[in-house]
């Protein structure tokens, strides 16, 4: 039976602490069991601390890997990962391994699995991301033998390991039974974790067909006080060194301390002390260190990047919290108005305007310091608005001025329609287009980069009226006259303006007609040109009109009035040629000369006419004659058919 969980577990001692998950076990004093002899086992044991990459380390353990040789199995794995305490992997030749990604991995292996280019010997190799597999890219050292000789580690003993990385130089090396077995330089930081500093460690082991009693036993001080430390006025400070389990450590002087002969001791000073200790370390090495306490105000500071001022080009900034500690201090962000994204150590993200507040406190809680930092945000847009000359290009429209109105301060910048472009009138804020389509201006902040689009569609509308002129009857002597009938203008929904033209021929000057439906009264082409108002555009047709050369009339009853009363009330108002045997035919429209003059009683000329037939209204120089007898002689060709001449002599009166 084995536990299968997370469990939390405190060593005695110095308060070095641990999460056990899956089958690993606490075997005291610092030991942790992560398999047994049983198949498909997997443990893990996690600091609960985060380590800083950006600091140098020098971790001291042991590992056993138990006493079967031939049918043991599986190995142990040092992990850094940002998955959490509560990681745990999978079974087998994965070693407890896999599912960490991002991650990196320090193998020790003692079986060979061909597949991942493991060595026949038990082997240490540099691996990543979750796989133990050796070749890149995941693969980035080795593998090489454990041992420096090749010889077998399921022992049953305890092998002295040390894993040492420098941040300077990136290089990561590995010790195993006191020899320098890997070393390489590797960008943990930025190529394994992507910027991120603080990562989880730990140990992983499995089992699979075969297994193997795996252990590890760490350092209670495994994690070293640096060159200095820092406290605060009538603070503390716990001081570790690396050592040897059992051995014994001199520190001078033992001014301010706990115990001047532990691997951890307190120091309570009342002012900066430098201390040396003397110890015996791993593979019987000699150390001296020494180990400055700084005593002093806990102070901090933040910056802020890129700036203070949240805008459309920056929408997060990073709130970069410091101190005059190097390490051992607490940041918490808060903020009551803002809004923070993430807060990782003494770092945080926001993405709104507010107060933010970072408070520092040392472990022991005795130093603390209170700061805020202003977050701002400028989100100010300049709009624009647009006008156009036309809503349409047409027949009559061949381009169109867009203006624009924004801030002087803007920045301008104007699209398109696919394939289209534009003359400017007034750079940048009035251009001329020819091309209908969705055009688009947006006006940029320099200041922030926040910016305003407008669109404006200009349309098109080239519709040309499909004209029918329509069609007439033939004239005759008869029917002297016709109406254009059928004329049709589509399409529908337009206002048309008609145009009736002629090269021969004539349409009735004295009657109003409409302009569809226009009388005729000569034979001749007509021409018939539409233009829409909406648009301009033009589209015409023609229809010829004839007249009868057969048809004829009998002028002989031709004659004149012999009384006009031209006093507008629209009868006999004028002196006109007219047939006594049908007085309703229009006898003027087929005389083609008409000589009148008109005399008064004495012998005195009034009026002429000579050509065109007219009609005498009674009027001299647009004034009324006077009331009484008047003579005339008419000469007159009609030429509808045959030829017919005629010529009439007489009186008339003028009533009123």
């Amino acid at each position: 039976m084995w536990f299968w969980g997370v469990m939390w577990l405190t060593t005695s001692g110095h308060a070095q602490s641990y999460f056990l998950n899956g089958t690993a076990e606490s075997l005291g004093g610092d030991c942790y069991q992560l398999t047994t002899t049983l198949g498909n086992q997997n443990g893990a044991v996690w600091y609960p601390e985060l380590i800083d990459l950006t600091q140098p380390f020098d971790l001291n353990f042991t590992m056993n890997f138990g006493t079967l040789d031939a049918t043991g199995a599986d190995g142990m794995v040092f992990v850094l990962q940002d998955v959490g305490t509560n990681a745990l992997g999978q079974t087998g030749g994965a070693l407890g391994f896999s599912g960490f990604n991002p991650s990196f991995g320090i193998e020790f292996d003692t079986w060979q699995n061909g597949q991942y280019g493991d060595l026949i010997e038990d082997h240490i190799g540099f691996v990543s991301d979750g796989t133990v597999d050796h070749a890149p890219p995941t693969g980035l050292g080795g593998p090489v033998t454990a041992n420096i000789d090749g010889t077998n580690i399921e022992d049953g003993e305890d092998h002295p390991v040390q894993i040492t990385w420098d941040p300077n130089t990136q290089i990561i090396a590995v010790y195993f039974d006191c020899e320098l077995r890997l070393a390489n330089e590797i960008d943990l930081i930025n190529s394994i974790f992507s910027g991120q500093e603080f990562v989880y460690w730990g140990f992983t082991g499995s089992t699979g067909g075969s297994y193997n009693n795996q252990s590890v036993c760490l350092a209670p001080n495994i994690l070293a006080t640096g060159p200095e430390a820092w406290t605060c006025p009538g603070g503390s400070v716990e001081l570790n060194v690396i050592g040897a389990p059992n051995t014994d450590y001199t520190w001078s002087p033992a001014t301010f301390l706990s115990d001047s002969t532990g691997a951890t001791v307190v120091c309570t000073p009342d002012t900066s002390i430098t201390y040396t200790v003397t110890y015996a370390g791993f593979c019987e090495s000699q150390i001296t260190d020494t180990i400055h306490v700084e005593v002093a105000e806990l102070e901090g500071s933040i910056a802020t990047n890129p700036g203070s001022v949240l805008t459309c080009l920056v929408d997060a900034i990073e709130l970069e919290g410091s101190s005059n500690f190097p390490n051992s201090v607490d940041f918490t962000w808060s903020t009551q108005d803002g809004n923070i994204v993430d807060a990782l150590g003494s770092n945080a993200t926001v993405d709104a305007a507010g107060t933010y507040l970072l408070s520092l406190s040392t472990q022991d809680g005795l130093c603390t310091d209170d700061l805020e930092v202003e977050i701002e945000a400028d989100f100010e847009v300049f709009e624009n608005a647009l006008t156009a000359s036309a809503s349409n290009l047409t027949c009559a429209i061949d381009s169109i001025l867009i203006a624009a109105q924004a801030s002087d301060e803007a920045e301008y910048a104007w699209s398109s329609p696919a394939g289209a472009s534009f003359t400017w009138i007034s750079e940048p804020s009035e251009i001329l287009v020819e091309d209908a389509g969705e055009w688009e201006l947006t006006t940029t902040n320099p200041a922030n980069g926040c910016t305003f689009t407008s669109t404006l569609i200009i349309g098109s509308d080239f519709t040309a009226p499909l004209v029918d002129a329509g069609y007439a009857d033939t004239l005759t002597c008869e029917v002297p006259t016709a109406v254009v009938m059928g004329v049709l203008v589509e399409p529908a929904g337009y206002t048309p303006e008609y145009e009736w033209t002629w090269e021969t021929g004539a349409m009735n000057p004295y009657l109003p007609w409409s302009p569809d439906a226009p009388q005729v009264v000569l034979p001749g082409t007509y021409y018939l040109t539409v233009t829409f108002e909406e648009n301009g555009c033009v589209g015409s047709d023609s229809l010829v009109v004839f007249q009868d050369p057969e048809a004829t009339i009998d002028a002989t009853s031709a004659q004149l009035p012999n009384v006009i009363t031209p006093n507008k009330d629209g009868m006999n108002e004028r002196l006109t040629l007219y047939l006594a045997d049908n007085p309703e035919f229009p006898l003027l429209s087929i005389v083609e000369r008409y000589d009148l003059v008109i005399f008064n009683r004495w012998g005195g000329e009034v009026f002429r006419s000579t050509g065109a037939p007219v009609e005498w209204d009674g009027r001299i120089q647009d004034e009324p004659v006077a009331e009484g007898t008047y003579y005339y002689r008419l000469n007159y060709l009609i030429v509808c058919g045959e030829e017919q001449r005629g010529e009439l002599f007489g009186s008339f009166e003028v009533l009123r």
